[in-house]
């Protein structure tokens, strides 16, 4: 099995034929299907169901796919990270961060770990724990900062709890409901939310099971927080996001808490890393700026 064969593979899996393929890696096809049936070869079994209309994984395939993206990545990582000075503070760290972590963590670990690494390129990607696990496991990102849900169960990725954040019940400055002092006055407004009603951008709906009333009336979800604060300061929409964003100011001038009596749910923000990954000197130290630094935000 070759580095090549692979990523033949993961092309025609990409653009959905051998084609095609051929035509974005600039190579003939025949070459490409040559590469794809040594692999198969090598396999003992058929990876690619070729038809009129391209080529589909087969249950082989589709096992093979998340493991040559894993290697692919890494290949990628390692001609990237190779210091070109002979030094170890050299290189990229990819770091997924989710909302929480970059209003609470980033201003206080980034500036500390560039002082300490400062030929040590960050890259940076946002995003709930729905983007972020994925680039986790393709090997595309080192670690990930972000809330992981309660029930979340991860076998392939290592996750340590940094700190608990609350949430906070937020509106337009004016809004009508701004007074409301229970969770009652709420039930007929309409809502956004953040991620899948099961993660922890969708926990508006759980605030209201968890105290034992029908599920809101979801207006609109949204994958960024620039998405939500538009809508809020435009409309008489809710959301239920962190209070750290909320005092902050990230999510805007224009919106403000409804402080109601009901408690929202809780959740663990962790470092998420992949299980068995290579760790550079420059990682572990910034997983270190993030534990320690997470002592200080839990302590408030």
């Amino acid at each position: 099995m070759t580095l090549q064969q692979l990523r033949a593979f993961l092309a025609v899996v990409e653009h959905g034929s051998f084609r095609a393929a051929a035509r974005a890696l600039s190579v003939s096809q025949a070459g490409l299907t040559q590469r794809v049936q040594e692999l198969e070869a090598t396999l003992g079994r058929a990876l690619l169901l070729r038809s009129a209309r391209g080529a589909s994984l087969t249950d082989a395939g589709l096992r093979l796919r998340e493991r040559a993206l894993l290697i692919d990545a890494e290949a990628r990582l390692a001609l990237e990270d190779a210091p070109t000075g002979g030094g170890h503070d050299e290189g990229t760290l990819r770091i997924g961060v989710g909302p929480t972590p970059t209003a609470l963590l980033l201003p206080r670990v980034v500036p500390d770990f560039h002082a300490r690494f400062p030929g040590v390129r960050l890259r940076l990607m946002s995003g709930l724990h729905e983007r972020l696990r994925p680039a986790l496991l393709q090997g595309s990102l080192d670690m990930a900062l972000m809330a992981v849900p309660d029930e979340a169960h991860w076998p392939d990725l290592h996750c340590t709890p940094l700190f608990r954040s609350a949430l906070t019940v937020v509106g337009r400055k004016g809004h009508p409901l701004a007074g409301a002092r229970q969770l009652e006055r709420l039930q007929q407004a309409e809502w956004i939310l953040m991620g899948t009603p099961g993660g922890p951008g969708g926990t508006a709906i759980q605030l209201f099971n968890d105290h034992g009333r029908p599920s809101p009336r979801v207006a609109a979800t949204c994958e960024s927080f620039t998405e939500v604060a538009a809508l809020l300061a435009t409309t008489d929409w809710l959301a239920l996001l962190p209070a750290e964003i909320v005092r902050s100011g990230l999510i805007g001038p224009h919106v403000a808490p409804i402080a109601i009596r009901e408690q929202a749910p809780r959740y663990d923000n962790c470092l998420v890393q992949r299980q068995g990954a290579p760790v550079t000197p420059a990682a572990a130290a910034f997983a270190t700026m993030c534990r320690s630094w997470s002592r200080v935000v839990a302590r408030g």
